[in-house]
């Protein structure tokens, strides 16, 4: 990690990560918070936590990457934040990661900034419910109730350094661990208009999809819906 700064309140990590990377804040500089006033997740979705329960952070990514490297920046997100939490957590594509049964313990926001006709920089917004789940949304859980034993800073450093090495590895070396930790490929799945088979994923980080009939289809965004009663 280049820099580390830890703030009581902000209004999202990944906000105070874009203003210093826009001040020139070097490529690992990460960024915390003990309490979120406005943490944002996909789709434009909140994300809050009592203060000092959770993990929201944010890493600043400066890379010579084309367009279609920068969703790996999420998927490596992933991996490390699975990896960090143990063996038995899983990642829903594109980048929920899961306990083992199956329920939300971390989200990944990336955001790319471009200029110039190049990459200015990615930031990648991580939030881990720690201790804390939202008690009304029976589909999440915590770090602590799986058994993890764990604090939001030391949490912090193990998933930075994690994703500071996962996102300088081949595509091919991250594909593979994100596979290996899937809970979405050889699924049954519906993600809008599209329900099939997760098979496999893209290259730009998409996820392919066969539906009846046998076609691949190439999905790009959306939520990931389990169809009970499909074929395994």
């Amino acid at each position: 990690m280049s820099l580390v700064r830890h703030v009581a309140t902000a209004t999202s990590t990944n906000d105070l990560a874009r203003a210093w990377a826009d001040e020139g804040a070097p490529h690992g500089t990460v960024v915390s918070a003990d309490h979120q006033t406005a943490g944002r997740g996909r789709l434009q979705r909140r994300w809050a936590s009592p203060p000092g329960q959770n993990l929201a952070m944010s890493v600043v990514l400066r890379r010579d990457w084309v367009a279609g490297r920068v969703p790996w920046a999420c998927l490596a997100a992933a991996v490390a934040v699975a990896e960090v939490a143990g063996p038995a957590f899983r990642i829903k594509w594109p980048n929920d990661v899961q306990d083992a049964h199956g329920r939300k313990v971390a989200g990944i926001l990336a955001e790319a900034e471009w200029g110039e006709g190049r990459l200015r920089y990615v930031v990648v917004g991580i939030g881990v419910n720690v201790a804390w789940s939202p008690p009304d949304l029976p589909h999440t859980s915590s770090l602590a109730a799986a058994g993890v034993d764990t604090t939001p800073l030391a949490l912090r450093d193990e998933i930075a350094r994690a994703l500071l090495s996962w996102v300088d590895r081949p595509v091919e070396a991250l594909a593979a661990a994100w596979t290996e930790r899937s809970a979405t490929l050889g699924r049954h799945v519906r993600i809008g208009a599209v329900e099939g088979l997760a098979s496999h994923l893209l290259g730009d980080g998409g996820l392919a999809v066969r539906v009846a009939g046998g076609d691949l289809v190439e999905v790009r965004s959306g939520d990931v819906e389990m169809v009970s009663g499909g074929p395994a």
